[in-house]
């Protein structure tokens, strides 16, 4: 049975179609389902217009004290479902309804965990402005940068609309802060495959969102707490000693090639840059991306070479202007290797990090 949990916070002027589409998309799957309304002490009504549908739709309402936040309302609803597996929207028409059909049928076809997403093909948002657009565009790079092992290959994982297998959460300490509940689950939760639904966000067209600074700053602070208890903040520490390492090469073989070897800085410069590529990539794969099921230089090794070099053809790019330019102002050999390389390197962390770490973490 799938466990539909629905937190709620004065949204009385859409609930009920909200549940009745919902009941309506299970329905036309054949699913057995049930609806667990989580209720923050709304004012206007909303436990009221959930209960009055208790003859037409198999849902119920769980009333909490005060405004406590999605992300536990999800814990206490699961706490309350009756459910195999557990679905995640929210009330407000954002999420369509119809989208819980193709999510139930992705659990049904084998996967663990189902996620409606907006950024693969199919999915999209209504109506955002531009700048909505860049700060969820950013959120969400920012996370596959901070947990790029986990969210590397997940095109949304900020997505407020999922489901999955209750078995896939057995054993798992849930302790999210803020209202990215699934930040959480993709992190810690036992799941095999995972699969993406599109679907096209939509417009609150009735009641006020409740997202604000608050909720940001929380956010952030979900992002940096995950990173130290999944471990992933000791794989950042491997990758950086591997570009520190890197950066140093490509300083001192610019710099004796120039000075003691009397090349010129023009041909001299991608060599080095080249050869601390090289390096990085060696030694991402025999210490950040080791482990015993991916052993270091193991099959598609060429194939991931080739894409590295391909994301970090920018970085390299930017490492050059920035030297020639630093030259150009008669800088020092080694102030204008240094300027690339910090030019290059924070091209590569600031933007490349979820596709670099993607190069590890597809086919193997």
């Amino acid at each position: 049975m799938i466990s539909v949990i629905v937190p709620t916070f004065n949204e009385a002027a859409v609930i009920q179609e909200t549940l009745r589409r919902a009941g309506a998309a299970l329905r036309s799957e054949g699913e057995e389902f049930e609806i667990v309304v989580v209720d923050d002490a709304s004012a206007d009504g909303t436990a009221e217009r959930v209960e009055a549908l208790a003859g037409e739709i198999p849902a119920r309402v769980l009333r909490r004290p005060g405004r406590l936040g999605l992300a536990t309302a999800v814990l206490d609803g699961g706490a309350a479902a009756r459910g195999d597996v557990w679905a995640v929207m929210d009330a407000d028409l954002q999420h369509p309804p119809e989208v819980l059909a193709p999510l139930a049928r992705a659990i049904r076809d084998g996967a663990d965990l189902a996620i409606g997403s907006r950024y693969v093909p199919g999915g999209g948002t209504s109506d955002w402005t531009w700048v909505r657009r860049m700060i969820s565009r950013t959120a969400t790079h920012m996370a596959a940068t901070v947990l790029p092992l986990k969210l590397a290959t997940v095109g949304d994982p900020m997505s407020g609309v999922f489901m999955i297998r209750k078995s896939a959460l057995e054993g798992t300490h849930l302790n999210p802060l803020g209202y990215k509940i699934l930040l959480e689950i993709i992190a810690k939760a036992h799941y095999g495959k995972l699969v993406e639904v599109p679907y096209i966000f939509q417009e609150r067209e009735q009641g006020a969102s409740k997202l604000g600074a608050r909720q940001y700053v929380e956010y952030l602070q979900h992002l940096l707490r995950l990173a130290l208890r999944t471990g992933q903040l000791q794989s950042w520490v491997r990758y950086g000693a591997v570009a520190l390492a890197g950066a140093f090469i490509d300083v001192a073989l610019f710099v004796f090639l120039v000075k003691d070897a009397g090349w010129r800085p023009a041909p001299a410069l991608p060599l080095a840059i080249e050869v601390a590529l090289l390096s990085n990539f060696v030694w991402s794969e025999v210490l950040t991306f080791y482990s015993a099921q991916k052993p270091p230089f193991g099959p598609g090794v060429w194939r991931r070479l080739a894409r590295y070099e391909g994301i970090c053809v920018a970085g390299a790019g930017l490492n050059c202007v920035a030297t020639g330019l630093w030259l150009a102002l008669r800088g020092g050999l080694v102030g204008a290797a240094m300027a690339g390389v910090l030019a290059g390197g924070a091209l590569n962390m600031l933007i490349n990090i979820p596709l670099i770490w993607r190069t590890w973490q597809a086919g193997r």
